[in-house]
């Protein structure tokens, strides 16, 4: 942190420093890593809904158990067991995918309470994306098969010479309660070293299944058959659903979910553009992060100068908001000032507001096609402080009289320009010398007007006050008429003394003690009382007391 303060301003220049570790999350994340910066980015666009949903990011074992599953994971699909190889390199959601070796791998997942295999069931899809290695030519990417009376019931999908095939094994209803299977064929060849987005969608509504490959149809079947009267699973079967049951090749985002397939968008790894065909609007969903509320130490700070630290991919977008104020705000995103959007080494911050509590918000978005995100390093930001003034020098009694219980006092004026420009000083009395009961704001002979050392070319200059009780009445209540002249919190009749404060100012017999202060223009009850100096030493003042003869 680097400090720099000039006598005459009263002011000091800090550098901030934001630790992100701490800053609120809203479609974002925060990645740290052995030996690297820790950064904030987009989160993944894994998908938001569904029965499950596999990004292998947590433990092999739990697969379904990881930072970016889906909201609301259901309880009645569920993995059983799992095995399989972590594989670093290649990956869509997260940092890492899982690869599978023959049947030495294989995840078992638990489906009989799942409504999507049940003998009725809704519309569903299942989605698996595949990366195939030399080997996967010929594989058992996903089966469920159960015997029931030497009938075989069930699904399967295959990779036979490098193409897909799904068997349909008696899933197909009659009126009469004659079961019928079929096979589904895709005519293309799959690709190798990329990703492919394989669906199977079971339109139960219109007895249809379809096999999609990114996000195109490949084939389907569909029954035209009168007597067809739905899809279902036989009832009661609790055998499991085997992913990778002998496959060579990684996957990465398995997914079940009600309704149709999601188009190979949905499953890009960030939020990419999306345009309405209809309305003709486009929009780019990105994510943002908001920092606590920080605090200055002192009030009426100002916002110099900030540097975001920042990776910004092309066609990615960083956008940095900032609010502030003078009086506490929740850190709520919703609540408190408004946020209002700055541009680095720009000369427009004079306009902002004087805050002593402040908080930040960077918007991050992905490139259109949810390639690359931008990532956020760090924030580095320079507040220009105002510091309160000095406590007055050399305060002291210069004149008393006694039949008046009259005082007078003198001190040399401050040289902060805040204290000469509009600012001002108060004297506090009291009975003991840790206890003050009053406060006079000091103003001049016969003016509303407050001494302030300004009225000479001088920055110190050998200031002069005097009070009895009529000073009190006229400069500790504040009048409409001295409102005009003073800062304005001290007009407040909640915060002014009252006129019912008439007694004598001076008591015979009793000791007062005297300190003074100065405040600055930037001095307000609510929102700079921490503009004022500290009270100085205590001066006092016996006033003597006439014992009667007896």
């Amino acid at each position: 942190m680097f400090c720099a303060s000039s006598l005459f301003s009263k002011e000091s220049l800090t550098v901030f420093s934001s630790d992100l570790k701490g800053w609120k999350k809203v479609g974002a994340v925060f990645d740290s890593q052995a030996g690297k910066k820790d950064i904030l980015r987009p989160k993944e666009n894994t998908p938001r809904f569904g029965e499950i949903f596999l990004d292998f990011e947590g433990d092999v074992q739990a697969p379904d158990t990881t930072e970016s599953a889906i909201y609301r994971k259901a309880k009645t699909i569920s993995v059983i067991n799992s095995s399989y190889i972590i594989d670093s390199k290649y990956s869509i959601f997260g940092k890492k995918s899982a690869y599978f070796s023959g049947k030495r791998n294989q995840i078992h997942l638990g489906i009989s309470g799942s409504h999507f295999f049940g003998i009725n069931p809704e519309p569903f899809t299942i989605t698996i994306p595949l990366l195939i290695s030399e080997q996967g030519t010929s594989s058992v990417v996903l089966d469920r098969t159960v015997f029931i009376k030497g009938k075989k019931y069930g699904f399967s999908l295959e990779i036979e010479e490098n193409k897909l095939v799904f068997y349909v094994n008696n899933l197909l209803q009659k009126e009469n309660g004659i079961t019928a299977s079929a096979i589904l064929k895709s005519a293309s060849q799959l690709p190798r070293k990329e990703w492919i987005f394989i669906s199977i969608y079971f339109d139960t509504v219109s007895n249809r299944i379809t096999l999609f490959q990114n996000g195109f149809e490949a084939t389907s079947f569909e029954s035209n058959e009168p007597n067809m009267i739905g899809i279902g699973f036989p009832k009661d079967d609790t055998s499991n659903l085997i992913l990778a049951k002998s496959y060579f090749g990684n996957i990465d985002g398995f997914h079940i979910h009600s309704g149709e397939p999601l188009t190979t968008k949905d499953y890009s790894k960030y939020g990419r553009v999306s345009y309405d065909d209809t309305s003709k609007v486009v929009t780019h969903d990105g994510s943002y992060v908001v920092s606590p509320v920080y605090e200055t130490k002192f009030s009426h700070s100002s916002l110099e100068q900030f540097v975001v630290s920042a990776d910004r991919p092309t066609d990615t977008q960083v956008a940095v908001y900032f609010r502030s104020d003078n009086r506490k705000f929740s850190e709520n995103e919703t609540s408190g000032p408004n946020w209002i959007r700055l541009e680095e080494n720009s000369n427009g911050f004079k306009n902002l507001k004087k805050f002593k509590y402040h908080q930040w918000k960077v918007w991050l978005r992905s490139d259109p096609q949810g390639k690359v995100v931008p990532s956020l390093f760090g924030l580095n930001y320079k507040v220009k402080e105002q510091f309160p003034p000095e406590v007055p020098s050399h305060f002291r009694i210069t004149n008393v009289d006694e039949k008046e219980k009259s005082i007078c006092f003198a001190w040399n004026s401050n040289h902060e320009r805040e204290v000469q420009d509009k600012g001002g000083y108060m004297i506090h009395y009291g009975v003991e010398p840790d206890r003050m009961i009053g406060t006079l704001f000091v103003k001049s002979d016969g003016s509303t007007s407050q001494i302030d050392g300004k009225s000479e070319n001088s920055d110190y200059k050998n200031l002069k006050f005097c009070a009895d009780e009529t000073t009190l009445l006229t400069n500790i209540y504040i009048t409409d008429k001295d409102a005009k002249e003073l800062p304005s919190t001290l007009s407040d009749p909640i915060l002014a003394s009252r006129l019912e404060r008439s007694g004598l100012l001076f008591q015979n017999g009793i000791t007062y003690y005297f300190k003074i202060s100065a405040y600055n223009r930037f001095y307000d009850e609510w929102e700079g009382r921490d503009q004022k100096s500290k009270l100085s030493n205590p001066i006092s003042k016996t006033f003597a007391k006439d014992v009667s003869q007896r």
